[in-house]
């Protein structure tokens, strides 16, 4: 069949909600045919595998199930299907969220047909926590509008949450970028498993489309992986990605992804100066700092800039002598 969307749905131990996800996507309604490719990540806990496989046989010319032999993580495990995706679009839909528009899809598809230039849909969902609490992921008074990596740059932007994308399918259609097939098992792959590498890759080959309509519900969950880190967790990942934007965008834009990189690093030591004594540290964190910090470190010439960043230059001998330090031993 001629598809012209497909939807990629990564699924690990879901079984409780992995139904009306699959529902959410089989209630919409297009002029087009869609295909629905689900890869789980060898679930063994719950019922995933007995519930896709009844779908699978129920939808055979909508659904298509990728079985994994053994747990690979979720950037692995969800480029099986982008490496498959050759369709004109494509969107995600985790597991555990769901549509409640049933236009979506059409909708997007209209306005990415009648405007080339966008590779980008985007829409507002509204979040729910576990304890039944909903508000929108992005306030309700943005206005819509559009944007370049320009926006992005200036810090003038509005990134969705990932059930509120549509994209067109610049990347994929011409095989996994060999910068995110790389990342797999280093300190690189959290750099590409969110909403945001989606879309800001993107912008390297369109710009997007922002309408603050409700497109479905993001759950946000406690075992959730974002929601599991601390502060310097995320800010440490948050640098990485940042790094790892600069190299993707062949540092095109070093000043700012150096700078903005710079920036995450020190919020994430301000965190570890204050004592935290139910705070947790991963080594995989650990390593991403010290990567992140190294190839700050190489762009000096933007970091320390007298006598405004006197209090940077001081954090960067400091940090210079603790790499140092861990090198010496062996640690990094």
């Amino acid at each position: 069949m001629d598809y012209k969307l497909t939807i990629i749905m990564s699924n690990y131990n879901q079984a409780n909600l992995i139904g009306g996800a699959i529902d959410s996507v089989l209630m919409q309604k297009t002029n087009f045919p869609f295909q629905l490719i689900i890869t789980d990540d060898n679930s063994t806990k719950d019922d995933s595998v007995k519930i896709l496989k009844q779908y699978e046989k129920k939808y055979p010319d909508i659904i298509k199930v990728l079985y994994n032999k053994e747990n690979g993580r979720y950037l692995k495990n969800v480029l099986r299907a982008k490496a498959i995706t050759k369709t004109p679009y494509f969107t995600l839909l985790d597991a555990d969220d769901y549509w409640t528009d049933e236009n979506y899809l059409q909708n997007a598809v209209d306005y990415l047909d009648a405007n080339p230039d966008k590779v980008i849909y985007a829409r507002n969902v509204e979040c729910l926590d576990e304890s039944g609490k909903k508000w929108l992921f992005i306030p309700e008074n943005t206005p819509d509008g559009d944007f370049t990596i320009d926006d992005y740059l200036n810090n003038h932007i509005v990134i969705p949450q990932t059930t509120g994308g549509v994209f067109r399918n610049v990347i994929f259609a011409h095989g996994i970028p060999k910068i995110m097939s790389d990342a797999i098992g280093t300190v690189h792959e959290r750099s590409f498993e969110g909403d945001f590498d989606r879309f800001v890759m993107h912008l390297k080959y369109g710009g997007a489309h922002f309408e603050n309509k409700v497109s479905g519900v993001y759950r946000v969950l406690s075992s959730g992986i974002w929601s599991r880190m601390n502060t310097f967790e995320r800010h440490v990942i948050q640098a990485q990605t940042l790094i790892d934007y600069n190299e993707y965008f062949e540092h095109k834009y070093n000043d700012f992804f150096i700078k903005s990189a710079w920036g995450a690093l020190n919020v994430a030591m301000d965190f570890i100066k204050q004592p935290q004594p139910n705070a947790t540290f991963s080594v995989e964190s650990q390593n991403a700092f010290f990567s992140a910090l190294t190839e700050c470190m190489k762009n000096t010439d933007l970091l320390v800039q007298k006598p405004q960043k006197l209090k940077d230059k001081i954090r960067l001998k400091i940090y210079t002598k603790l790499q140092k330090k861990l090198t010496s031993k062996g640690l990094i």
